[in-house]
């Protein structure tokens, strides 16, 4: 079994045609020459979308904070989309948002539902805004709940019923991810932003 971290060497045929996708350039600056960036920092896995092409530059750091490492999961919400905005320093605050979505298993159902809050109302201050924010409060928000309880309901019903929701609540929030991201990125496209710095900040 190959341990983690052992250099393999990315296949001809996978390295081409991950060139071919990228016209032989940097994905982040369009720069001549590229290295094959592994996003997962993991040499041995060259699956398709755990690549990039990166020149020197892009490659060794991140441009907008040299001391800083790549955001891995940025890169692969890029690698996924392949749109340049993903990675512009203005869309820094609103992925901080997104964030809680890849994490949803260690959240509390409180936590997550002030998270989920959180984000649609603040793509609702964005460009187009209002209808994002309400596509995405769709999809994240908590479902309610019609139990019935007394004072007579013991506390282990309470907390089995919490235990439930949670994961229900959970187990939406994991369904709905990738259609969740999905909006993010594309409400990119309205925001009226400045042509941006490059680098994977």
């Amino acid at each position: 079994m190959r341990k983690k971290g052992s250099r393999i060497a990315v296949p001809r045929a996978t390295r081409d045609a991950l060139f071919r996708e990228f016209n032989h350039r940097c994905a982040i600056c369009g720069g001549e020459r590229p290295h094959v960036h592994h996003i997962d920092e993991d040499p041995g896995n060259s699956d398709p979308l755990n690549l990039l092409p990166l020149c020197p530059n892009c490659h060794l750091r991140d441009q907008h904070d040299p001391t800083a490492p790549m955001d891995r999961d940025k890169l692969r919400l890029f690698r996924q989309h392949r749109d340049p905005m993903i990675l512009h320093e203005r869309f820094k605050p609103l992925w901080a948002r997104c964030r809680f979505l890849l994490k949803s298993d260690s959240l509390s159902r409180e936590d997550l539902s002030a998270a989920a809050d959180e984000l649609s109302q603040f793509v609702r201050a964005l460009e187009m805004g209002e209808f994002y924010g309400t596509r995405l409060q769709g999809l994240l928000s908590e479902p309610p709940h019609a139990r019935v309880w007394s004072s007579e309901t013991p506390q282990s019903t309470f907390d089995q019923w919490k235990r439930e929701e949670t994961a229900e609540y959970r187990a939406l929030v994991n369904r709905n991810r990738t259609e969740a991201l999905r909006l993010v990125v594309e409400l990119l496209r309205y925001q009226n932003w400045p042509e941006r710095v490059r680098g994977a900040s």
